[in-house]
């Protein structure tokens, strides 16, 4: 269960964090040893929760009301940002999902994470406990920190993979158009021929977004020589392929995909197309190219 656990942990101060929780735990010559280790895992689980959803993402969201008198989240407010950032509730229902099932999973697994504090009182009965006490308690303590974490992971990809199903590869073929400056760089004109989308799915759901993350290939023709060249038949055309990679950032609403969206920067990946060759190798490829081209 412990490799188990250290494969949820994302952050280096997580993984510390944990491994010394385990190192108070073996240290038999403490006797508050479970009281140590039990009392680490419950921050273990205010810190991963704080890292899935931090004051000020919540906060942004616009179904998120101040409830405790320092105004900062509860622990249900930051687990349902955890699963479904800043999608509301109506919102999820026009989705077609049952959001009153989905706040009765929610306080489930605040029920999971409140469960780790009856473990760090140190009374008479849990002071200087047996090594088999120990062993048994300890293991429920693990068991209750990774359901918690898992049932939150669990919930958070059946919402991505839910809204991955709505989106069509045509939707995303249609928004991928951009000035693509390196491809700029392999020839004075060239035209974008069409795009083929290879894989895409949901990557996060915060505050006022759904992200996409997008693979895959745009056709180029690259269009070399003057136009006096290429209306005397001197010029030459290349049909080259090149991989992009980029993210839709879909404002949340209640159709999905949205229409309203933002694309983040980027340009295709033409380092293949350059190899090792030099800017003065492949300019006689090209005149290579356009006198084969001429004579045939």
């Amino acid at each position: 269960m412990i490799d188990q656990i250290k494969k949820i942990l994302s952050s280096e101060f997580e993984t510390e964090l944990f491994e010394f929780a385990i190192y108070n735990l073996n240290d038999k010559g403490n006797k508050l040893r479970y009281n140590n280790f039990a009392y680490s895992i419950r921050e273990l689980s205010r810190h991963f929760l704080h890292r899935l959803a931090p004051d000020e993402n919540v906060k942004e969201c616009d179904w998120f009301v101040v409830i405790t008198e320092n105004g900062l989240p509860t622990r249900t407010q930051r687990i349902k940002y955890a699963i479904q950032g800043g999608i509301n509730d109506e919102i999820l229902d026009d989705l077609g999902l049952d959001s009153a099932e989905l706040n009765e999973e929610v306080k489930s697994i605040k029920k999971t994470i409140d469960s780790l504090s009856k473990y760090t009182h140190i009374n008479p009965e849990s002071f200087d406990l047996k090594d088999e006490e120990i062993n048994d308690m300890s293991a429920k303590v693990l068991t209750e920190f990774k359901n918690f974490a898992e049932r939150i992971e669990s919930y958070r990809d059946d919402l991505r993979q839910f809204l991955d199903g709505k989106i069509e590869e045509h939707m995303i073929d249609g928004v991928i158009s951009n000035f693509y400056e390196n491809v700029d760089m392999l020839a004075p004109h060239h035209s974008l021929d069409y795009s083929e989308i290879s894989e895409y799915h949901i990557i996060e759901i915060n505050q006022s977004s759904i992200v996409v993350e997008v693979f895959g290939d745009i056709h180029f023709t690259l269009e070399y020589g003057s136009r006096k060249e290429r209306r005397e038949g001197d010029g030459l055309d290349l049909h080259e392929t090149f991989p992009f990679q980029t993210k839709i950032f879909y404002e949340i609403s209640s159709d999905f995909p949205s229409n309203k969206y933002e694309i983040e920067e980027f340009d295709v990946d033409t380092e293949e197309w350059y190899g090792d060759s030099t800017d003065e190798e492949i300019d006689v490829m090209i005149d290579e190219e356009i006198d084969k081209n001429n004579n045939s």
